[in-house]
């Protein structure tokens, strides 16, 4: 099936996808973004992507120029014409176009929207076995009095270097630090570590984006009485780490089993790890059942 693209209301394929050179998502990255992906060919915890879209919007000062019911309706359109059983969404709103003058009184038309349609690329057996490397780059994570990780942006040049430094030093993810030296999270995805058998991640204020996933592992890892905190996590606690893996939408979770060259613990995913793993996949399923009824209703 080809990838494909809904660009104001326009379906058609991705590689035909366009948006005006003053486009202020194109010139400024002056846009929002959420990344949904489907399991079964129904879309995981779009709700969730939906309120945190709005919020990073109104961060930025812009309304979205559709509501919960009427994305959904525009996923579904282009669900329908993909026919992907497992899907990336990705949706981009920009502030809209105008002059090339970053003043956003200066806006013309707007804000403006993509939906993308692409097939899921998920890890490899291998990587979920084995795990990932990971560096932890020169490059400091954005405070959050200059641009807010919590504001999820199209401006990523932030992540863009720190990632390109770890590929650089043969790793496969960076893990950012803050100008105080404290961990905050990868370039797309959240970090935990495992510290005396608990799971700890840092907290919002370290500067970092309250992850869909993360967020799940926090609810239902209380729920059941798990030991799972946020905190402040200094370098030397995360070097220290028995073992480490990243929480994101299309990774779920992935442990991290390298860092900096050195192995993690054992050099193999941990048991704490390997155990969340198994609980995640039981919550999601969980999820999911009930989301491909609602979907199956029209009520989602």
């Amino acid at each position: 099936m080809p990838d494909l693209a809904i660009v104001n209301g326009t379906l058609l394929p991705l590689e035909e996808a366009r948006v005006p050179a003053l486009d202020r998502g194109f010139l400024f990255g002056d846009s929002v973004y959420e990344v949904i992906r489907t399991r079964d060919g129904v879309p995981f915890l779009m709700e969730r992507h939906f309120q945190r879209l709005c919020a990073s919007a109104g961060r930025l000062g812009f309304d979205l120029p559709f509501d919960a019911q009427s994305l959904a309706g525009q996923v579904r359109r282009g669900l329908g014409e993909a026919g992907f059983t497992d899907a990336y969404i990705r949706i981009i709103v920009s502030r809209g176009f105008g002059p090339p003058n970053i003043d956003p009184r200066l806006v013309r038309k707007g804000p403006s929207w993509i939906l993308m349609f692409l097939e899921l690329h998920v890890p490899t057996r291998e990587e979920y076995e084995k795990g990932i490397h990971a560096a932890i780059p020169q490059v400091r994570r954005n405070d959050r009095q200059a641009l807010d990780p919590a504001i999820k942006s199209g401006n990523y040049l932030n992540n863009i270097l720190a990632l390109k430094e770890a590929i650089e030093r043969g790793a496969q993810e960076a893990i950012l630090l803050n100008k105080d030296g404290h961990v905050t999270e990868a370039t797309t995805a959240n970090i935990f570590l495992v510290e005396k058998g608990r799971y700890l991640t840092p907290p919002l204020e370290e500067g970092i984006l309250s992850g869909i996933t993360r967020a799940l592992i926090l609810e239902k890892a209380a729920a059941e009485g798990l030991p799972v905190q946020e905190e402040p996590i200094p370098l030397e606690r995360l070097l220290r780490a028995e073992e480490l893996f990243l929480t994101s939408t299309t990774r779920d979770i992935l442990p991290i089993t390298a860092l900096d060259g050195r192995p993690v613990g054992s050099g193999r995913p941990g048991p704490a790890t390997k155990s969340l793993m198994d609980r995640f996949r039981s919550w999601a399923g969980e999820i999911h059942r009930k989301e491909k009824a609602a979907w199956a209703e029209g009520t989602m």
